[in-house]
């Protein structure tokens, strides 16, 4: 049955929720590129409003409470469509039931979703058509589903849950949203996730969540699975707070054409089929956890087309707790896949951290690993603080196709057998690695015509693998690390792979360093474990070291 309803000036309406606070209306999103340094910033993430209207779903049907006269809402089964006039209105919805919610207006709303559980077997469980802001106010427990297939419209459509206008989400209720058509959440403007946000639990044929002007996580608990990217948006994200675990086919994070922004909260992503976080134009990270398992890149910036870069972004790191972890193999020029990696069939390029432009890192925990290259520049690298640990298992630690700037901080970096090398700069085109300061430690030799000044090389050709050693800067502990699994310090190619070749262990400090085997080895354990920073170490035995000759094998 068929019910329209033109609603009358509202009485005055009770609800047991706690007010909400007004501020301006926030701006419309701005399309951003690698280039443009605008970053659309939100005013608003609270409305008040005076009037509420009630819907409730109940079966295959609805039923609504509360009147304006600037709103029409007409009713066929559990199908409400709700056509406004009115600033500042509430909708509340709950129940459960099939059907779906459409709102036309012009202007600013809430929807309150209170224990709603909404399925639509044709189309989105909420159709949000108003292209102004939306603000979503979560209470209770809720679920939205929406079909695998939808009715044919001129509307645009692409979510379980959809708005045409910005979306603002807070409360402390949770919401599962099952995207079966494409997308879970989507938002033709952007989309923020304000402190107050409780549980997100999504599930997307595509995207878990698709924006198109700008994506903001401060807070809020989210699991999301997607089928195609877990959190896409076609401009700037920027990741200041809240806890996002996500399994994706495609990648994790993607920032379509412009940048990552990330200073807060925990980034884990189990899965990517592809990439774990990737930008068209730069990533910038100054704080937060990230945890990345992925096949191909884990974090990407800067794009490549048809073998020519189209983007040339690049990655400042100053500051968070990164581990990542490439799961794809690459196969090896000197026969064998090393560190028991390797493939006939190799992911094209399957580096742990890569920018098309520079890296430059000046603060933070990095811990990089892969197959092939596990930390890479297009361009310049320059490491200056932090501490950052690089383990390729078949390529080059750190690579940086340009010149290598390592001015400070703690660098660990594992390199395969040669020709491959721990820390590599692209001396074939004119490009040279500079070492002036900080505390280096580099299983696999140093780029041939090293500059090192600021301190002193030494190295060993014998160590030990899957050892804890200790280095000293002089008599001063500087830091503990255990070595790589296996090694192949005695040229006879039962080491890591079969393509023979000796590998030395150079270490450098400001002063004069020594080096222990064998410690027993404890403090601050960082880098995946493998390093002890602080440190201190007990017993041992000290291994001889040689200066260190910078002309290569």
């Amino acid at each position: 049955m068929k019910r329209t309803i033109y609603l009358l000036p509202l009485l005055i309406l009770v609800l047991s929720m706690a007010a909400c606070h007004n501020q301006n209306e926030p701006e419309q999103g701005n399309n951003t590129t690698p280039n443009d340094t605008t970053v659309v910033t939100p005013t608003d993430t609270t409305i008040t409003t005076t009037d509420t209207i009630r819907i409730t779903w109940s079966g295959q049907s609805a039923a609504v409470v509360g009147t304006h006269d600037s709103v029409t809402v007409t009713i066929s089964a559990g199908y409400v469509t709700v056509n406004s006039a009115v600033k500042d209105i509430t909708y509340l919805l709950s129940g459960t039931g099939q059907g779906q919610l459409t709102i036309y207006g012009t202007n600013r709303h809430q929807l309150i979703l209170s224990n709603l559980s909404l399925t639509c077997s044709d189309g989105p469980a909420i159709n949000n058509q108003c292209k102004k802001s939306c603000f979503v106010l979560l209470q209770g427990t809720n679920t939205l589903t929406d079909g695998s297939t939808y009715a044919t419209s001129a509307e645009d459509r692409k979510a379980a849950f959809f708005s045409e206008g910005q979306m603002i989400f807070s409360g402390n209720g949770s919401l599962a949203v099952n995207g079966n058509y494409k997308h879970a959440i989507a938002s033709d403007d952007y989309i923020q996730f304000t402190e107050s946000t409780g549980t997100l639990t999504l599930k997307a044929a595509s995207d878990g969540i698709h924006a198109n002007d700008a994506l903001y996580f401060e807070g809020g608990t989210f699991q999301i699975t997607a089928g195609s990217d877990g959190v896409q948006c076609d401009s700037t994200i920027t990741i200041a707070g809240g806890n996002l675990t996500i399994s994706a086919t495609a990648d994790g994070v993607q920032s379509d054409t412009a940048n990552i922004i990330m200073s807060g909260g925990q980034l884990t992503v189990t899965k990517a089929g592809d990439k774990g976080m990737t930008a068209f134009g730069n990533i910038t990270i100054s704080g937060g956890t990230i945890r990345i398992s992925s096949e191909y890149k884990c974090i990407k910036a800067g794009k490549k087309e048809n073998n020519k870069v189209v983007s040339a972004g690049s990655i400042l790191i100053s500051g968070g707790d990164i581990q990542v972890v490439c799961n794809g193999t690459s196969s090896s020029g000197g026969g064998g896949g090393p560190w028991g990696g390797g493939s006939s069939s190799d992911n094209s390029s399957p580096e742990a951290i890569e920018a098309k432009g520079t890296i430059t890192i000046t603060g933070g925990n990095v811990y990089a690993k892969s197959a092939d290259d596990a930390i890479n520049s297009g361009g310049d690298m320059t490491i200056s603080g932090g501490c950052v640990m690089a383990y390729a298992t078949n390529n080059d630690g750190i690579d940086a196709n340009g010149n290598l700037y390592i001015k400070g901080g703690l660098v660990y970096a594992i390199g395969s057998t040669s020709p491959e090398m721990a820390i590599d700069a692209n001396t074939e085109g004119g490009k040279k690695l500079y070492i002036s300061g900080g505390t280096i430690i580099a299983v696999g030799n140093l780029e041939s015509g090293a500059s090192i000044t600021g301190g002193t090389a030494k190295q060993t050709t014998s160590w030990t693998a899957d050892a804890w050693y200790a280095l000293y800067n002089g008599d001063e502990l500087v830091v503990a690390f255990q070595t790589p699994t296996k090694s192949n310090n005695s040229g006879g190619g039962h080491g890591p792979g079969g393509g023979g070749g000796s590998q030395k262990m150079v270490v450098y400090t400001s002063s004069t360093p020594t080096l222990k085997s064998g410690v027993t080895a404890g403090g601050t354990a960082i880098l995946n474990g493998m390093v002890y920073y602080p440190a201190t170490a007990s017993g041992g035995t000290s291994v001889s070291l040689s200066n260190y000759s910078s002309n290569g094998w």
